[in-house]
């Protein structure tokens, strides 16, 4: 059984995700950094060269293949929930957790971070937020959610989740 994190972009899916698999000694896929590594670039430079839909293509490939692992905490990248293909694979063998921190949360973590953020490159706070409010339904469409704040670190958030997951490990 693995272990699956959805989330806007800046939910906090890298962090915990590295902290789950240590504790309960699972391997761990970044749905991202395998896309980086097979094609030896950045995500930001694939959506610059090749566009969102290339990409997209590519993160596909990626989790049909990741979800065929088990004992793997699988963080995907903010828009892997908007491919039911995608989330039909995850569900096969995995729990799907979304985190889902409110917008204000999600505003500051990217505004520290927006050059690393593929679609903060040419995108206003306001857009950010439209594409937000419209992912919404699709984050919703999880096994579990959990509230992330910024008032509780990644490893209490790890926590939770592992109390989650104790029903079905």
């Amino acid at each position: 059984m693995n272990i699956v994190l959805t989330g806007f972009m800046a939910s906090g899916k890298t962090e915990i995700s590295k902290i789950l698999a240590k504790k309960l000694d699972y391997k761990l896929i970044d749905t991202d950094e395998c896309i980086e590594r097979n094609e030896g670039t950045t995500i930001n430079e694939l959506f610059e060269k090749y566009g969102e839909e290339y990409f997209r293509s590519l993160e596909h490939e990626v989790v049909k293949k990741a979800a065929k692992e088990d004992r793997a905490v699988i963080s995907t990248g903010g828009g892997v929930v908007l491919n039911r293909a995608n989330i039909d694979a995850l569900r096969q063998n995995g729990i799907i957790i979304n985190l889902a921190p409110d917008f204000e949360t999600i505003r500051e973590r990217i505004e520290r971070a927006a050059a690393t953020r593929p679609l903060m490159k040419n995108s206003s706070i306001e857009e950010i937020r439209e594409r937000f409010i419209m992912r919404k339904a699709f984050y919703e469409n999880c096994d579990k959610k959990v509230v992330v704040t910024n008032s509780k670190t990644p490893g209490e958030h790890a926590e939770e989740i592992i109390k989650i997951m104790s029903e079905y490990l």
